[in-house]
This record gives structure tokens, sequence and C-alpha cells, in this order.
């Protein structure tokens, strides 16, 4: 009687193809966090500029070699999900450098970039109204690019031609899978920054702080709720605003 040996594993996830789009979306990060370097120089706070800088550079110099790579013209359902998943595993454990320049603890800033990254909006902060105006803007804005990344992926990648579990580990042809999905960022991206533009031109008609409205919309479209009071909305004392955002 023969003994099977130890089954193989049938879809391996190919290491180049993952690197590659790793390196993509490393250089889209890169240019999402020039946006808070840009308000940390607004609000002279240079130390953490420098954090940001050191996390731009970085991200270019690995993403740009890493998205040269020649792969396949094809991706896997599967690879697409590694992807997924290691982009949100790596993206908060980079933002929590210059979330440290703010006073925070190595745990608190992984917490706190985790949580506006995947949207859940949970803080161990108390004493938010103390903190800088860069911080309160950067855990907005990686709430909202967060909630933009999570609608993107979910319109692209599970609901593209009738995607199904038992095609995780078909070969797609790039053009039906990268392109398509490029062309629902688009759509999504346009949907989602006029929801943004239109809300905080509402909330600075009603003459509340331009600031806080902007960090307000951002999180509010995203469904994240990082607000910089600790009352979250009622720190606002406007039944009628607190609607509006709502």
């Amino acid at each position: 009687m023969t003994h099977e040996g130890p089954s193989s594993l049938s879809y391996p996830v190919r290491g180049p193809v993952v690197l590659k789009y790793l390196g993509q979306l490393g250089l889209m990060l890169a240019v999402l966090t020039s946006v808070p370097f840009g308000v940390s120089l607004l609000f002279g706070e240079y130390g953490i500029s420098g954090r940001y800088l050191a996390i731009i550079a970085l991200l270019i110099l690995l993403g740009f070699p890493l998205s040269r790579l020649a792969v396949p013209p094809s991706l896997y359902i599967h690879e697409a999900i590694v992807v997924t998943t290691l982009a949100f595993l790596l993206s908060p454990l980079l933002m929590a450098f210059p979330l440290m320049g703010a006073g925070l603890s190595f745990e608190d800033a992984v917490f706190e970039a985790i949580s506006g990254i995947t949207t859940t909006g949970l803080t161990t902060l108390t004493n938010l109204e103390s903190k800088s105006g860069t911080f309160l803007f950067a855990r907005a804005w990686m709430q909202w690019y967060g909630g933009l990344g999570i609608a993107v992926l979910t319109v692209g990648l599970l609901l593209e031609h009738g995607i199904a579990t038992k095609q995780l580990v078909e070969p797609l042809p790039e053009e039906n899978l990268v392109t398509t999905t490029r062309a629902h960022a688009r759509r999504v991206l346009a949907g989602y920054l006029g929801l943004t533009l239109v809300g905080i031109g509402v909330l600075w008609m009603v003459q509340l702080d331009p600031f806080q409205a902007v960090i307000l919309i951002l999180t509010a479209v995203s469904t994240g709720g990082f607000a910089p009071f600790d009352a979250s909305l009622a720190g606002l004392n406007s039944l009628p605003i607190s609607s509006l955002i709502l």
C-alpha cells in the first residue's frame, strides 16, 4: 500500500507579483502622506514634518523599484487579497512614526493608525482639544483615505464580474482585474471627493470653524468618526450642525 506524500500548495502566491503591487500602493501612500506633511509645514511643526518626510522618502525608495518589477500580465484574486491585507498591515506601522512626533507612545500611535486606516474610529486618547493641528488632521486624513481604499477594494475586487468564492484561485487577465479596478477607483473617488467638498462647503456656510469643518467631514464621509473633541459631535454644542454632519 502506498502512502501519499504531503499535499503541496496548489496555488502559490507569486512573490514578485505581490511586491510589484505593494510598490505601486507604496507610491500612492507617499502621495497621500504628502498632504499631512504640507499641513505640518503650515502649522510650523517641523519635527513632525521631518518624520513625514522620512516616511515619504522611504516609500519612494522602496516603491519605485518594486513597482517596475517585470511580472506576468495576470493576477490571481488570492494574490490581490494578500496585497490588500499587507497594505492594511504595513500602512499603520509606517504612519505610527509621524504620530509619535505628537507625543504618543509606539503602542498608542499604532493603535490610532490602525483605527484610522481601517475607519473603526476607536481611540485611547483623551484631551484631544489640546493636541496639535497636524495630529488632528493626520488622524482624520488617515480615516478619509482608509475609507476610500475600503470602498474601492469592495467595489473593484468583490463586485467586478460577479467574483465568487470559488474564483479566488482563478487567474484573471490584468485588464479584467487591475485595469477595471482602477476604473472603479476613479468613479468612487469622484463621488467620494464630491461628498467631501460639498460637506466642507456646507459647514463653512453655517460658519463652523474651517479647520474643524475639514476634520469633521473627512471623518464623516469615511464613517470613521475621529472628531477633534473628546465628546465627539457633542463637543460642537450645536444640534443643527451635528445633525448636518450625521
